[in-house]
């Protein structure tokens, strides 16, 4: 089986299944899940993603991830319910799709893939972090003075120069 030949016969073997399961009155299982619009871009990024893995192409594996990432998502949240439209989903994405082009040729990517990855998620966790800082300091804040003028002292008196 040829490289190039594999990817419009996987197509046609899909597509003619499909037809044939119509024309035999066959259901087959999850179609009303697996026929919507997120499924073509969850489909063309795995087309995608897997030439350029295969193929050790970084453009395509980072489109494909980037189709993936999407199609993941919007099936997310039109299909399930699970999610909804935030920010810090799409630079997730992008995120991992850096990555994936950092994994597949080893030169770029990995910079703004951490930095995407960090701002991701300290967007999506910032509100619990920021509730669990307010308990923690509920105790606290009455002290704080006390510790601006030690701290001043010290900086005043015993600072070395």
């Amino acid at each position: 089986m040829k490289s190039k030949q594999a990817l419009p016969g996987l197509i046609l073997v899909i597509i003619g299944i499909y037809y044939l399961s119509q024309q035999f009155a066959f259901s087959l299982p999850y179609t009303e899940i697996v026929l919507k619009w997120p499924s073509i871009l969850f489909l063309i990024g795995m087309i995608l993603s897997w030439q350029g893995f295969s193929n050790k192409d970084d453009n395509k594996m980072f489109s494909g991830i980037v189709l993936l990432g999407l199609g993941t998502l919007f099936h997310g949240i039109h299909t399930f319910g699970y999610w909804n439209y935030n920010w810090p989903y799409f630079t997730l994405i992008i995120s991992f799709a850096f990555f994936m082009k950092y994994f597949v040729n080893k030169r770029d990517g990995i910079t703004p893939a951490i930095i995407l990855l960090l701002i991701s998620a300290s967007a999506l966790f910032l509100p619990q972090l920021m509730a669990r800082y307010q308990n923690l300091m509920t105790g606290y804040e009455s002290y704080w003075p006390v510790i601006l003028i030690i701290i001043g002292i010290y900086l005043l008196f015993f600072k070395k120069r």
